[in-house]
């Protein structure tokens, strides 16, 4: 391509009156080539111009007078001119740049910028330049596959990341441990966990980030217990754990509500005296907050030295999960009073922690703050918390006119809510509207036709809790099972309905049969309106007994100390029946029992919960 050919292409005027009126353009606004050094040659005041600007116009003029005038560029400006021209129009510009200075580029250039790319949070145009390596015929070294990876992961682009794999390879730089490393990171990172694994085992040479790229993998892709299973095979293999690694392990004991083993973390970053920095320090507090046990969290926060937003965030939401409202807006206002500015997630923990206690007259102050005191405009989730807040505490009218009126569509929460406050208060006519709503946005969520369900079901309508029930049938769509989970002796335990993949269930039967009695002469009464079936109230009563967390509650009454706490973590909301068999328990066996829902924490003590019913 000609130098006249390559301006045409990019719709630059290679006269010098168009580069005099650009210098003015730039003199005018900056005036900088005034304070060009006065030791600077005619030839280097363009390449010192270049670092003010940020407009594709002034960047072709000054690109027209580099060529004209033969200047010698370098890397740091082959940079700027790549960067602006891929954001402005593309790759097309920008590939015309590497012919025009293939003189001038080389593999080394072309790493260095891959790798600045990268850092700089620039990753499609990181693998812009891994591309138009592979087609001038520049040769990547070993650094430059990290890189490049790490781009690929940011953007979740596993396909382009397996043609880098194979060329690795093709190449031999298969043995090279950053490599192979940046391969386990980005599989893991795009969602192909089983690729990355298998990976990992081949590695000839491992090393603590290898180690961590695994462990990381495995909690992104929500695969906790071989998370923590990955990270005792780490300290078998003798290589010792960091920062990075404490706050992913950690993050999977949190989600599996495994406290004993996030225990020991903690005890072990102790012993070996690991700094207790920001990210560590935050880890530490959500974790023991999903644990449910919110003092800990209360006395980690206490002890670290610096902390930040989202340390006070995570600290906000664990008070606001574990029911202590009032602990939630005292730690917002303390916040305050530090000079920490709140974030949408901050008001987002405030408003849940009005609508969990129900404080409407906080939560409605709350909500108006955010723009007037914080200069935050409420986002949808916002909206939402406060359509929850009004419709559990009755005032459904208003929720629907905060729907009607609120800057945003509404989204899928925004009506869930509704339909739950709904189902609370009975408004079947009120909850079809919402319902209908619902399943225009996800015809496919089974969720969605279970809350309908038994929203008919409370209200004995069995012939629309069969169409509703045929309506799923002939969608192919199945409700999510329930699931809960149970940690003993450092070991989790999964219940489904009826069902357990990691004990066999005998003994459990048994237990749940001497409970049912033991709690029937205490006055329990099942909540037989929960079961959204005309059968009869013992089949109903029968169907209630083998719930997941029923299961998981008996298997921790036998396999745990009379004096410890039982700690159950639940995927879906906790049902009216097992709420109140859990508090009855609590009461007759003398046992803490903490349920960790989906919605929240159930504190359960001396047949009380800490919710106070209201769930």
């Amino acid at each position: 391509m000609t130098t006249r050919s390559f301006f045409s292409s990019l719709g630059i005027s290679t006269t010098s009156s168009r580069w005099i009126q650009f210098s003015s353009i730039c003199t005018s606004s900056i005036s900088l080539l005034t304070k060009c050094p006065v030791q600077m040659t005619q030839q280097q005041q363009p390449l010192f111009l270049l670092k003010s600007i940020t407009d594709y116009n002034h960047m072709k003029q000054f690109l027209g007078h580099i060529i004209t005038n033969n200047i010698a560029i370098d890397e740091f400006s082959l940079m700027k001119l790549i960067d602006l021209s891929f954001s402005s129009s593309g790759s097309d510009v920008s590939a015309h740049l590497f012919t025009q200075f293939q003189d001038f580029i080389n593999s080394e250039i072309c790493t260095s910028m891959i790798r600045s790319f990268t850092h700089s949070n620039k990753h499609f145009l990181s693998i812009f330049v891994y591309i138009m390596m592979h087609k001038y015929g520049y040769v990547p070294d070993s650094s430059t596959f990290p890189a490049v990876l790490k781009s690929t992961a940011q953007v979740c682009r596993r396909r382009f990341g397996k043609s880098v794999h194979a060329y690795i390879f093709q190449t031999g730089f298969n043995s090279d441990v950053f490599t192979n490393t940046a391969l386990v990171h980005m599989y893991a990172t795009c969602t192909s966990i089983g690729e990355a694994r298998r990976l990992f085992d081949e590695m000839p040479v491992k090393n603590s980030v290898s180690w961590n790229a695994l462990i990381t993998g495995y909690t992104h892709n929500r695969k906790f217990r071989e998370a923590i299973s990955t990270f005792r095979e780490m300290q078998i293999s003798g290589f010792e754990p960091g920062e990075v690694t404490m706050v992913g392990v950690l993050s999977a004991c949190g989600h599996l509500g495994a406290l004993n083993q996030g225990k020991w973390i903690h005890d072990y970053i102790v012993q070996k005296r690991l700094r207790l920095n920001v990210f560590v320090g935050t880890a530490l507090i959500d974790m023991y907050a999903k644990c449910g046990v919110v003092d800990e969290a209360e006395k980690v926060f206490g002890a670290m030295r610096v902390k930040n937003v989202y340390t006070w965030n995570v600290l906000i939401s664990g008070f606001t999960m574990n029911g202590q409202g009032e602990a939630a807006l005292q730690a917002f206002s303390r916040m305050v009073m530090e000079n920490f500015k709140p974030d949408g997630v901050t008001l987002l923990a405030v408003l849940c922690a009005c609508c969990r206690q129900g404080l409407i007259k906080e939560g409605r102050r709350y909500f108006v703050s955010m723009e007037k005191e914080y200069g935050l405009r409420p986002g949808i989730e916002h909206y939402g918390c406060m359509v929850d807040l009004l419709g559990r505490a009755g005032f459904l009218n208003e929720a629907q006119e905060l729907i009607r009126t609120m800057p945003y569509k509404p989204d899928p929460v925004v009506w869930r809510a509704l339909l739950g406050a709904c189902r609370i208060h009975g408004s079947t006519q009120l909850g079809e509207v919402a319902i209908r709503n619902l399943l225009g946005l996800e015809p496919n969520n089974g969720e969605n036709y279970v809350l309908l369900s038994n929203l008919y079901a409370r209200g004995h309508r069995w012939t629309k809790v069969g169409e509703v029930r045929d309506m799923m049938n002939r969608k192919g769509i199945r409700k999510i099972p329930g699931c809960s989970s149970i940690e003993v002796d450092d070991a989790v335990y999964e219940f489904v309905v009826s069902n357990s993949l990691d004990v066999e269930l005998g003994e459990v039967y048994n237990m749940l049969a001497d409970m049912k009695n033991e709690m029937k002469l205490a006055g329990y009464v099942a909540e037989t309106e929960m079961v959204s079936y005309d059968i009869e109230e013992e089949e109903k009563e029968n169907s209630l007994m083998y719930h997941s967390e029923k299961l998981a509650l008996a298997f921790g009454l036998l396999k745990t100390s009379s004096d410890s706490t039982i700690r159950i973590v639940k995927n879906l909301r906790i049902c009216k029946d097992c709420h109140g068999f859990c508090k009855i328990v609590s009461k007759i066996y003398k046992r803490n029992i903490v349920v960790r829902d989906r919605n929240l924490f159930h504190h359960f003590a001396g047949g009380l919960c800490s919710c106070k019913d209201y769930w």
